[in-house]
């Protein structure tokens, strides 16, 4: 389908603001820069506290977004997320750290969900076609070109300042919020009520938000949620990936590189994905990706040194792939007046786990253990795609069924018609 002007517009507009947001220059070397002042386990801890700030903050920035503008909330997620960072950039402790952290952790929470929300209701895309998979497909490759440039950049700033690449990262995404400063909500926002009645609506929406994660059309994911894009997040956004490349030897420098073409390489599978979109089962996707995950952590107990990298690779190809396909499946399955209550449930769910394995994974690594971590962790995720097939394989004939009901309904009503014409 031929896209109007506006929809190109608002695609150039996301695929740019995907890219801002992802220029983590701080991505292969924050850990080095923490260690210059507080030891892993403090980071573990430090991790673990504020990452559970976010987690407080998504459900309620999502149930925000729908109540009183996603545009609002987004915007100030990104102003937010960028001050986060630059406090720590300036920061030499634990107490400006976790601060900091803080900070930006709720900036992400309140961009995350809202965003794509924003986005998808401003593009008014068919829902039977798979634009929105492409688009989300497509700003996921710019996104990891900017990451790219901006880890090696950030590892080799790293050694003339260690304070520069966070500077870049915070800048970046008081950017993000510039450039969709013009991006309004196109719901209309109800008239304010009473405070007792806006809290009441408010709590009975992120209520309602949770029971959609119950019903058979979502609750198939929540173990997949819980443990691949939870892995996907202890490694991308936590302290994992970079614990890993210490494992697996790899210097500050070298870790950069290894992130940064991992990037590469994923910006290319990306692009297999957009052009043969059509052919490409969610099913099949989901599981294979779920099974690469659990196999590379049984692989990381092994003493491998440098061929660790291919394990790199899997969780950061993994991580991105699989974004797009349940992009699509949360938007298309989420009610409208509540989508970014949605998608902040999700992302409830994805980041959860990391609160707990944020300090166990420092005190892990402490204590020369980790493997206990990366055993246990693929056991879980074998069961979630066991848990996932059964329950898709429920919905698949559940989906057959109404269908051939619906057009044995509309057989009845051709001859009707028939019966009546004669």
């Amino acid at each position: 389908m031929e896209l109007t002007a506006e929809q190109r517009s608002l695609s150039r507009k996301y695929i740019s603001y995907q890219v801002l947001t992802h220029m983590w220059f701080v991505g292969a070397v924050w850990l080095y820069f923490y260690r210059i002042f507080i030891t892993d386990y403090q980071v573990g801890i430090l991790d673990g506290m504020a990452f559970a700030i976010g987690l407080i903050a998504e459900v309620p920035s999502g149930a925000l977004a729908d109540k009183f503008g996603r545009d609002k909330v987004v915007k100030l997620g990104q102003i937010l997320a960028g001050t986060g960072l630059l406090i720590q950039a300036f920061g030499s402790g634990l107490v400006p750290f976790f601060v900091g952290q803080s900070i930006m952790m709720i900036g992400v929470a309140f961009a995350s969900g809202a965003d794509e929300a924003l986005f998808f209701d401003k593009l008014k895309f068919k829902r039977d076609s798979l634009d929105w998979r492409r688009l989300v497909t497509r700003g996921s490759q710019y996104a990891l070109i900017g990451t790219l440039v901006a880890t090696i950049v950030g590892g080799w700033l790293h050694t003339v300042n260690p304070r520069i690449p966070w500077m870049l990262s915070g800048i970046s995404f008081i950017s993000a919020a510039i450039l969709i400063w013009s991006v309004t909500d196109n719901r209309i926002i109800t008239a304010r009520k009473s405070i007792s009645a806006e809290f009441g609506d408010y709590v009975q929406n992120i209520k309602i938000g949770f029971s959609q994660f119950r019903l058979p059309k979502l609750w198939m994911y929540v173990p997949i949620i819980i443990t691949v894009q939870g892995l996907f997040y202890a490694a991308g956004w936590g302290l994992l990936r970079l614990v890993l490349l210490d494992r697996f030897q790899f210097d500050p420098f070298l870790g950069s590189l290894a992130i940064a073409s991992s990037g590469l390489i994923t910006v290319g599978i990306l692009a297999l994905i957009h052009k043969y979109a059509e052919n490409m089962s969610e099913k099949r996707v989901i599981i294979l990706i779920a099974l690469a995950a659990a196999a590379s952590l049984l692989l990381s107990v092994a003493n491998i040194g440098m061929w660790g990298y291919f394990v790199i690779l899997a969780l950061y190809a993994g991580e991105h792939v699989l974004h797009p396909f349940m992009s699509e499946v949360l938007n298309n399955r989420s009610p409208d007046d509540q989508r970014a209550t949605v998608l902040s449930i999700a992302s409830f769910l994805r980041i959860l786990p990391y609160v707990f394995l944020a300090p166990l994974i420092g005190y892990l690594n402490t204590q020369g253990a980790l493997e206990y971590f990366l055993i246990g962790w693929a056991i879980l995720i074998l069961i979630a795609v066991l848990i996932y097939m059964s329950l898709k394989k429920q919905d698949t004939h559940i989906k057959l069924t109404d269908n051939l009901m619906k057009l044995e309904e509309k057989s009845d009503i051709d001859l009707s018609g028939m019966n009546t014409s004669a």
